[in-house]
């Protein structure tokens, strides 16, 4: 890690709290940017445009919009960028491998037939507003990172599936090119570049090389919150031309896996582990259930991490907050090689409550969570693993946190659960009208 320089056991000697007593590599800017613009990235994730995506349902001509968008921003972004290459911050993550225009413009060409070029010259609102304000947060380096960093992560850490989605239904509708074009080269990126999750990673260790101080972080944070308010008027923007009926992330996600053993989108009720996974919450609006009680399995830590996915036969582990989850229906998530193998074998408390991939605090527990924030997500993280994964086997025996259940609010919601999903489809197939945003 680019900022290791202190082994996990000396990280928490003397924490008294999370900002005050761990080394600089235990909790980076990412992770702080992250836990607070949480909330604005699962809105992006349960647009109904996005839904339409996921379930193969969107319209071509919208489809062709959100492309124009997104080709005129990237483009504007990497011309900006492109300028400041050479300069602090944007020197420390610029890379050529990044660029998205190019594809954007083949995709685009793709979908959009002979109207591309009209899309382009005359730019929807929403577009023409982010324009604006790309343009305005370019005379701040600083701001121009906070664009850099949610654009090409997003693509970077979704728009393998995305591509999937994408395309699956250019065959089904017997879309060819005679170029060989074939409509998802925005998603698809060089060599090495690859896989997509560990350049991720990379781009968060190069990121968390950065000094940045507090009230710069906090101006930051509050344009990464703009800029997803830009996005999700651009998807507002695209669904009202055609606001088809779509679906789930997690839903369309255990459809494609559904001929594959591991499963990675099983469905609530068909995940691995000790109960077989929750029930679904239908009712719109109501707060997922209470964390369910472990089993009565004991687990030493040492016994925990034989369950990584290194030895075949067992089944993989992890922990969160003491509370052991089997996780074998996700194996190409959590087994080698998957975007989240690192947590096999591991408790995974805090990097889950700060949305950290920092190897060295996996297996943390002298810490606290003094931000309600980093609360919230580590209380939505273990509704999640009850919902998707069932009852815990057991808990871990030997090692405490200093964080307990009851310390933690009550889970707000279960990341890419798709609840309220049914009513939102619903109301999809009544109403034509565009849904705002949950923004």
């Amino acid at each position: 890690d680019a900022m290791a320089s202190a082994s996990a056991s000396q990280q928490e000697v003397g924490d008294s709290s999370k900002y005050a007593g761990l080394a600089g590599d235990a909790r980076g800017n990412c992770s702080w940017f992250l836990t607070r613009t949480n909330k604005e990235h699962q809105a992006t994730m349960d647009h109904p445009f996005m839904k339409t995506i996921y379930a193969k349902t969107f319209d071509r001509h919208a489809y062709s919009q959100y492309l124009a968008g997104q080709f005129l921003v990237f483009r504007e972004l990497e011309r900006l960028c492109a300028g400041r290459r050479l300069e602090a911050p944007l020197s420390t993550v610029y890379d050529e491998s990044l660029l998205r225009a190019d594809a954007l413009e083949q995709d685009l060409r793709f979908w959009g037939g002979g109207a591309w070029g009209d899309l382009v010259a005359s730019p929807s609102p929403a577009t023409v507003r982010f324009l604006e304000r790309l343009r305005a947060d370019s005379d701040d380096s600083w701001l121009l990172l906070c664009h850099h960093f949610l654009q090409y992560n997003a693509v970077l850490s979704g728009g393998q599936f995305l591509g999937d989605m994408v395309a699956s239904r250019a065959h089904e509708e017997g879309l060819s090119s005679a170029g060989g074009a074939s409509g998802v080269e925005f998603y698809r990126f060089p060599a090495d570049c690859l896989p997509t999750h560990a350049r991720v990673q990379r781009y968060i260790d190069d990121m968390d090389t950065l000094s940045i101080s507090d009230e710069l972080r906090g101006r930051m944070v509050e344009c990464m919150r703009d800029v997803y308010k830009l996005i999700l008027a651009t998807f507002d923007e695209a669904y009202a031309l055609a606001p088809v009926q779509g679906t789930s992330y997690s839903s369309s996600k255990a459809a494609a896996n559904s001929g594959d053993a591991g499963n990675s989108g099983a469905p609530t009720g068909q995940g691995g582990g000790g109960g077989g996974g929750g029930k679904k919450n239908k009712k719109k609006n109501e707060p997922p259930p209470p964390p369910m009680s472990p089993g009565e399995r004991a687990f030493t830590l040492a016994e925990l991490q034989k369950h990584s996915g290194a030895t075949d036969g067992l089944p993989l582990l992890t922990s969160v907050l003491g509370r052991v989850y089997d996780v074998s229906a996700a194996r190409d998530l959590f087994g080698p090689k998957g975007p989240y193998e690192m947590f096999a074998g591991h408790d995974g408390t805090y990097n889950l409550a700060v949305m950290s991939l920092k190897k060295q605090t996996l297996d943390k527990f002298n810490f606290e969570l003094d931000d309600e924030e980093d609360k919230e997500c580590l209380a939505d993280w273990i509704a999640y693993f009850d919902n998707r994964y069932g009852r815990p086997l057991g808990s871990l025996q030997d090692k405490r946190h200093l964080v307990a259940l009851e310390d933690l609010p009550r889970a707000t919601k279960i990341p890419f659960s798709g609840l309220d999903d049914d009513d939102d489809e619903e109301e999809a197939g009544e109403d034509d009208s565009a849904p705002r945003s949950k923004l």
